[in-house]
Formats: C-alpha cells, structure tokens, sequence
C-alpha cells in the first residue's frame, strides 16, 4: 500500500517547543530535514491542529530536542498525547532553558530555528527554518520513527496510560538537571580524543596506571566523567 511505502522514509523523532508569551510549550514531531548549508536551513512539519505551530507562526522561531534511543517512553507520551493548549507539558519533564528556547536536556542535539518561510497544507504546515545555533552533540542512536512503530509506541501508551490512572511521574526522566547535566550517578569516563565510553565491571579508578583506550590508545589522564 501507499502509505506502507511512505512508512519506509527514514525519519526521527523530535520534541519542538515554542515560548508562548514566557510559557514553552511543545510537541512531538516525526518530520525534520535539512535542505540547505548556505545558510542552513531545515524544513520542520507540523499538524495543523497542533497548539505548538499556532504559537511558532506567531513568533517565529522555535526549537529542536533530538531524541535518542533510550529515551523514557514518558518523555514521548508527555509531548506526543496531550496539548500544550490544556498541559504544561514542561512542568512533568523538566527543561534546559537556553536563550529563550527550551530542550530535552539529554537530547543528542538541540538546535535553535528562525522561520524564514512557510507552506500551509490542508493537514500540516512546513515551516523553513534557518539554524540560529546548534549545541551540545552527543554521538549515539537516535530514536526513529521505524523504532517507535516497531514496539516502542506499545512503551509509551502504557507509561501514558499509567500516568493518566495514577500521576506517577518516572522519577528517572528528571535526573539530569535543567543545565543537561547529568548526575554523578550517571556519569561515565570518556575518552576526551576519541569519545570512547568505559563501561567495563572494574572501577575505572582501578584500573592499571598503564591502561590504554582500547579505540585510540591514548592513557588514563585523558579520560573524564561525563
């Protein structure tokens, strides 16, 4: 079928959020591309319907939370079911704020946009956005829309559906605080050279003095907690 061809477009998925007036709101998206280096530009589709693009048609600009992988499945029914209109979303998953924008603060990337144009649909709107600022990468999987479709949709309905019955709140989504800092439980030693993660069972403290990155050979001393 048509739509299962569509289905096989590589897409991510990402949470955009907008100041409305000193209040962020935001919503989930699944339909983000670059089309331009000069300048950069990205084309970011929103649902008509959706309190977010109302708000970003007013001001003009808004943001990008690259999401990865292992985000909490809350973080994905927080912005992906339920309106800014009638939420404040960013109230159960904490933000960085940065510049008047707001992100995911474990995002792999969080990038700021200036509308330059836009191209209104009968169901969606585009909106061609130039890169003000792009910011704190993280090498590691992003969470797609093929992902999501294949099982971990069923994830985010029952934290949803958990959250509705009960307000639980999964207290891991806000361990890294609004800077995107992560706690110092969550902190692992990385290679400053090559990105190289130490996840082995002896403590990194432990090891050898004479212990090398396994990826670029570089020693102890140009490891730190990240």
């Amino acid at each position: 079928m048509q739509q299962d061809a569509l289905f096989a477009i590589s897409n991510g998925l990402y949470v955009l959020s907008a100041n409305d007036n000193g209040r962020y709101v935001g919503s989930l998206i699944d339909a983000v591309s670059q089309v331009a280096i000069n300048p950069n530009l990205v084309v970011v589709s929103c649902m008509n319907n959706s309190y977010t693009k109302e708000v970003i048609v007013k001001t003009g600009e808004c943001a990008l939370s690259i999401l990865p992988a292992d985000i909490n499945p809350f973080v994905v029914a927080n912005f992906g079911f339920q309106s800014s209109k009638t939420v404040d979303k960013w109230k159960l998953v904490k933000g960085q704020e940065v510049d008047g924008n707001i992100y995911i603060p474990n995002a792999l990337a969080k990038i700021a946009l200036k509308v330059v144009d836009k191209h209104v649909y009968q169901s969606h709107t585009l909106f061609i956005a130039e890169v003000k600022d792009a910011f704190d990468y993280v090498n590691h999987e992003p969470l797609t829309y093929r992902m999501y479709r294949e099982g971990f949709k069923n994830k985010v309905m029952e934290e949803f559906e958990r959250y509705r019955k009960t307000g639980h709140i999964p207290s891991e989504i806000n361990n890294i605080n609004q800077k995107g800092e992560k706690t110092m439980e969550e902190k692992k030693w990385t290679c400053i050279v090559c990105g190289y993660v130490y996840d082995g069972d002896v403590p990194f403290e432990d090891l050898p003095e004479d212990w090398v990155c396994p990826l670029c050979g570089v020693g102890k001393d140009q490891f730190e907690l990240r």
